[in-house]
């Protein structure tokens, strides 16, 4: 449920990726339309034929960094402190932890204090891996769970605080290329997201169960066995967070022109 938050953050940093699309930049064939758009504060554009393309793009989200914090409302951005996350739904059916799991109105503190520690773009495959740390995260919200772990049977929903710190995420995107009305821009087809914590704290307040023995032993149960239990639900957990985040991020690529991005020098 954690890295749904701290992914968010790194997966903003994808904005980027619009910049690596286009074999035609000069907007006079293929339909195209493309006037000389104004350039937002908050982009900071690089060429596409820069052979220090890398370091360009770093440059480019260490840029924009502040303003995602803040949030950009022309592009439907949210502030990122705190960000905030209505839903996420996660269900892993193998292996010790079993469990259905329903998030809602999840707030998240941290997740604007992250460091690009590694970018790479390839131009030529309309590709970027972004590679975050974060030092701590912290989330509470509501939850819904139903299933199995460690061979414990849970039922549980109420609320949940979790404190997750040394977070190091990786995302992988793959961009193509849409016209529309003349314009190009870049949507997202894939998102792979994958993340590790150094370390995590949890606590939940079941409502079923309150404040009695069961809910005390349950809090013992999760926090004595955090390591095992975020292991099993990381494949299931990327792939909630992915689905959500590339939705997320095409909505805002949608009213952001690829030229903006990208220039043609």
């Amino acid at each position: 449920m954690v890295s749904a938050n701290v992914a968010s953050v790194l997966l903003l940093g994808l904005g980027c990726l619009v910049l690596v699309s286009c074999e035609d930049q000069n907007g006079t064939s293929n339909g195209l339309n493309e006037p000389d758009f104004p350039t937002p504060e908050y982009i900071r554009p690089c060429n596409r034929s820069d052979p220090k393309i890398d370091s360009c793009f770093h440059e480019t989200l260490r840029h924009i960094q502040p303003y995602l914090v803040k949030g950009i409302p022309e592009l439907d951005l949210p502030p990122l402190e705190p960000l905030v996350i209505p839903e996420l739904k996660m269900e892993n059916g193998q292996g010790p932890v079993r469990v259905r799991a329903y998030f809602t109105n999840i707030t998240a503190i941290g997740p604007g204090n992250f460091t690009f520690t590694k970018v790479r773009v390839n131009i030529s495959a309309y590709r970027i891996d972004l590679h975050l740390a974060f030092p701590k995260i912290e989330l509470q919200g509501d939850y819904d769970i139903n299933g199995n772990v460690l061979l414990f049977p849970i039922q549980s929903h109420g609320d949940f605080w979790a404190l997750f710190g040394d977070v190091e995420a990786t995302a992988r995107a793959q961009g193509v290329e849409v016209l529309r009305d003349g314009v190009r821009y870049m949507m997202i087809s894939r998102l792979l997201i994958d993340f590790s914590l150094g370390r995590a704290r949890f606590r939940v307040m079941d409502h079923l169960n309150g404040n009695n023995v069961i809910g005390q032993a349950m809090n013992q149960f999760l926090n004595q066995n955090a390591k095992e239990i975020i292991e099993e639900m990381r494949p299931a957990a990327s792939i909630s967070i992915a689905k959500h985040f590339k939705e997320f991020l095409n909505s805002a690529f949608g009213k952001l022109p690829l030229k903006v991005w990208m220039h043609d020098a």
